[in-house]
């Protein structure tokens, strides 16, 4: 049997548990943050599963798991309702039975008082039944409790599907756990951000750099739709020198590179466009009708956005576009609301409304209907204006609703960074 102290290096293993997102009702986004969290913390992800909430599914993904990693972290199934049965299957696997926790109870109890909700019934009580072999953990965000196991040298730990009780429990109670645990390797990411190469020719110009890297870097290439974001990670033990060989390699790339390289340090496109619009100290503002402020709700994801994101007015009706951005009426008439010149002029209508730098305007046809032979759904005009010019793009995209707009908000970000480096 191996001793939980000498798990140096062990991968951990990620079950989601949930019909919802079999079925696609939900995402799962609780994977790709907790395997981000992981990694900070230097530990290495080597799987991620999702099951339904069915006995033999949920089993069959813990044995799995639990031959490949040292590792495994499960989150849902722990609700109130009959078919959350996470617990009843941890018992089945660990040999174990449910006994109620008076903890959990009183911590469940205090909850509901301070939300002023209900009496606690059956349903409710169930959750402060545990299994009896797990270390039990008070989940302080919410009434189903967290469970911790180990068995021959490996670690398995339950906890809640919900967002918030899952980040809360991996912060504040897990991670000091497993770090306790398990000496874990020092992994270390950096991001550039590349302009004007398509992947391949990007691949053959650095070639020679990222054969020349040691061991203990590894390059990855994450093409962003028209852009390029590489990542760079460092792993070993030594911190310190993963540092250093991460700094002497990044900037032989960046030189290698020269301006193509836009931003670093971030991991989404509005990111970097932040960094580069707070270099050039300018602010701006956006005009949005078809996306009904998507492209707006994308720049505020980034923190600081209001160093240069002044604010979006929503122009999706037409007399909005005349009153508030100064589109003339006859315009509208004449040229129809998608189109090249209505979309110019709501650019440099926000743009003066809002006394910013630079305006952004999208108008077009997201669908499923109102297209025509002449502007079919998907035709969407992008523009953009400063105090000297306005540029403009037209697009016909072929996808649902959903994928119109999205790509819409994408191309004028791509618009924008062509326009911040003219």
């Amino acid at each position: 049997m191996e001793n939980s102290q000498t798990m140096a290096n062990k991968l951990v293993e990620i079950i989601t548990i949930g019909d919802e997102i079999i079925n696609g009702q939900i995402v799962d986004s609780n994977s790709a943050w907790i395997a981000s969290f992981l990694n900070r913390s230097g530990f290495e992800v080597n799987k991620i599963t999702s099951v339904p909430d069915q006995s033999e599914a949920i089993l069959q993904s813990i044995d799995s798991a639990f031959s490949n990693a040292g590792i495994v972290l499960l989150t849902g199934g722990l609700g109130p309702t009959k078919d959350d049965i996470t617990k009843h299957c941890l018992c089945t696997y660990f040999k174990t039975k449910l006994v109620f926790n008076q903890a959990v109870y009183d911590n469940m109890t205090e909850m509901f008082n301070k939300r002023g909700l209900w009496t606690i019934n059956s349903f409710n009580r169930s959750q402060a039944e545990v299994p009896e072999a797990c270390t039990v953990i008070i989940n302080r965000k919410g009434t189903a409790p967290l469970s911790w196991f180990e068995k021959e040298g490996k670690i398995l730990v339950s906890m809640p599907g919900v967002p918030l009780e899952m980040m809360w429990s991996m912060e504040k109670e897990i991670m000091p756990r497993l770090l306790n645990k398990v000496q874990s390797q020092a992994i270390i990411q950096r991001y550039l951000w590349v302009k004007g190469y398509p992947e391949a020719v990007l691949a053959e110009f650095i070639a020679d750099w990222e054969d020349d890297l040691p061991p203990e870097l590894k390059l990855a290439y994450l093409p962003q739709r028209s852009v390029m974001l590489l990542r760079l990670t460092a792993k070993n033990s030594d911190e310190a020198n993963l540092n250093n060989l991460l700094n002497s390699n990044i900037e032989q790339l960046k030189t290698l590179l020269g301006e193509a390289v836009f931003a670093e340090g971030v991991k989404s496109l509005e990111e970097a466009l932040g960094q580069v619009l707070i270099k050039k100290r300018l602010r701006l503002a956006l005009a949005e009708s078809c996306t009904g402020g998507a492209l707006g709700a994308r720049l505020t994801r980034a923190p600081g956005s209001s160093a240069y994101f002044l604010g979006s007015i929503v122009s999706y009706a037409n007399e909005i576009k005349q009153d508030l951005l100064a589109v003339p009426e006859i315009m509208l008439q004449n040229k129809g609301a998608v189109s090249k010149e209505v979309v110019e002029a709501m650019a440099e209508g926000v743009r003066i409304k809002l006394k910013s730098d630079i305006g952004i305007a999208i108008s077009g046809i997201a669908g499923p209907e109102g297209g025509s032979k002449e502007k079919p759904v998907g035709t969407v005009f992008i523009a953009l204006a400063d105090n000297d010019q306005c540029l403009c793009r037209k697009f016909e995209f072929q996808l649902d609703r959903t994928g119109n707009i999205e790509q819409a908000v994408h191309q004028a970000l791509i618009l924008l960074l062509d326009y911040l480096y003219l």
